[in-house]
């Protein structure tokens, strides 16, 4: 892992221009980046908020199973495997997206809304049902809730997906209609499909991810006009990202930050209004597929495909890792991860089915003469338990319960030959299985989606 240790991108264009001339230049950015976490860090320490109550959690015993459901997705007509799950952020519903383009809607049970008052005493419902499906063209890139999305307010019912050879789609979370479209045109005024996608805190702006460059739409402008950033620098004098922009987060607690990562292990960090460059860190073995900012605005964190490790940047030290994470992530497939509403614990699921919970407020041990910013030390697991048979490819926090929701699956592909018997006309076929990814084999296939409670319970009520 000594790349991780590396401060800005070296793969940077020199054209020609003196080194100290790029150092200048770099530098220059990370300088205003220090100076703008730092002056958010001063205005949260003087802010006087009101007590937050965060939701409970335990993770001393096994989590209890609420309820789920596999049939919804042994229906489809095609392998139907989940690719992530998101809560709304009112906590009302849970967001799945499927493999047969299909986006699913499921209602938080009745039973659990007043549970964060008592000790959760069981749930009536065993079996989830979508209470809304969204059909997209074809297999679903990416897709997202809209910040401010409330139940109590239709108007704020928005979600955002983009799919291959398809504009990016606004939809109407209450009825399921088409809100607003994005488009985007390459260099022959074909229509191209962003590969990742998020909204702004505000709910404003609308990023979209290509091959280097970000769209940024106006939400309130359908259509096609949008900013085009470049990522990959022409001038040589800035800091350069090139592959295509594979995930976008932006920075809650500091708006004019955000982040864009590619598949070609690199994660920029870029402010607004125009999308300047600050920094390129490097240090992943495989391309980023997921990025999350922590509450508070001082720490990134990244993971990516067939990468063992989540890394957690400190912002306020550009380019420094502060600690890793150790998970299991054998394939390609995006494997999500996500931060509880204080920032306190970090959940990620993995090709092996299982769930595993860090503290990030732990730390990592270092000698007395060892700098933790220069330790690479691994965070060690808070919690670890196995929830599928398949891979758990998606969980997600939700906002005021101790509740945590999962989704698994992966593709698996098979080929089937007869059994080295020779015909009569003398050829050979053999009969074998041959599974895409090692991970894959001797693994059972599970497409679920399920809802943990990782509280204070009863104990009548079966353990997972």
């Amino acid at each position: 892992m000594e790349s991780a240790m590396e401060e800005v991108s070296s793969e940077m264009a020199h054209d020609g221009e003196p080194p100290s001339v790029l150092q200048e230049d770099v530098v220059e950015g990370v300088v205003e980046l220090q100076e703008a976490v730092v002056v958010e860090e001063v205005a949260l320490q003087e802010t006087i908020a009101e007590p937050v109550y965060y939701p409970e959690y335990q993770f001393d015993v096994q989590w209890t199973l609420i309820c789920g459901t596999k049939k919804e997705f042994e229906n489809s007509k095609s392998q139907g495997f989940l690719k992530g799950c998101k809560w709304s952020p009112d906590g009302t519903c849970l967001l799945t997206c499927a493999d047969d383009g299909l986006l699913r809607l499921f209602d938080l049970p009745a039973d659990l809304y007043n549970s964060h008052k008592t000790t959760f005493q069981g749930c009536s419902t065993t079996e989830l049902s979508p209470s809304l499906r969204i059909k997209e063209g074809e297999i679903i890139y990416d897709y997202c809730w809209h910040p401010h999305m409330s139940s109590w307010n239709p108007e704020t019912c928005l979600l955002a997906s983009t799919s291959k050879g398809s504009p990016t789609h606004l939809w109407d979370a209450y009825k399921g209609s088409l809100a607003a479209t994005y488009r985007a045109y390459n260099n022959v005024d074909e229509v191209e499909a962003a590969n990742s996608l998020c909204i702004s805190p505000d709910g404003e702006k609308l990023y979209c991810g290509f091959d280097k460059c970000v769209r940024v739409f106006d939400v309130q402008v359908p259509g096609r006009n949008c900013q085009i950033r470049l990522t990959k620098s022409t001038d040589g004098l800035s800091a350069s990202q090139s592959g295509i922009i594979s995930c976008i987060a932006v920075n809650a607690a500091l708006p004019s930050v955000y982040a864009a990562a590619s598949y070609l292990k690199t994660i920029g960090l870029y402010s607004e209004p125009e999308g300047t460059a600050l920094c390129v860190l490097e240090g992943h073995r495989g391309g980023v597929t997921h990025l999350k900012f922590s509450p508070d605005g001082m720490v990134l964190y990244s993971g990516g495909r067939k990468d063992p490790e989540i890394l957690c940047w400190d912002l306020r030290n550009p380019g420094q890792v502060l600690y890793t994470m150790n998970r299991t992530v054998e394939t390609n497939q995006r494997i999500y991860f996500d931060l509880d509403p204080s920032g306190h614990y970090l959940i990620s699921g993995d090709t092996s089915g299982c769930v595993t919970i860090w503290d990030t407020q732990m730390g990592v041990e270092t000698s007395a003469s060892e700098s933790p910013l220069l330790s690479m030390k691994s965070l060690p697991e808070r919690f670890r338990c196995r929830v599928n048979d398949d891979c758990t490819n998606g969980v997600s926090f939700h906002p005021w319960l101790p509740l945590v929701a999962t989704s698994s699956g992966q593709r698996h592909l098979t080929c089937r030959l007869d059994d080295s018997v020779h015909d009569s006309s003398g050829s050979e076929s053999s009969d074998c299985e041959i599974d895409d990814e090692p991970s894959a084999r001797h693994q059972s296939r599970e497409n679920s989606v399920k809802l943990w409670w990782a509280g204070n319970y009863n104990t009548d009520h079966q353990e997972a």
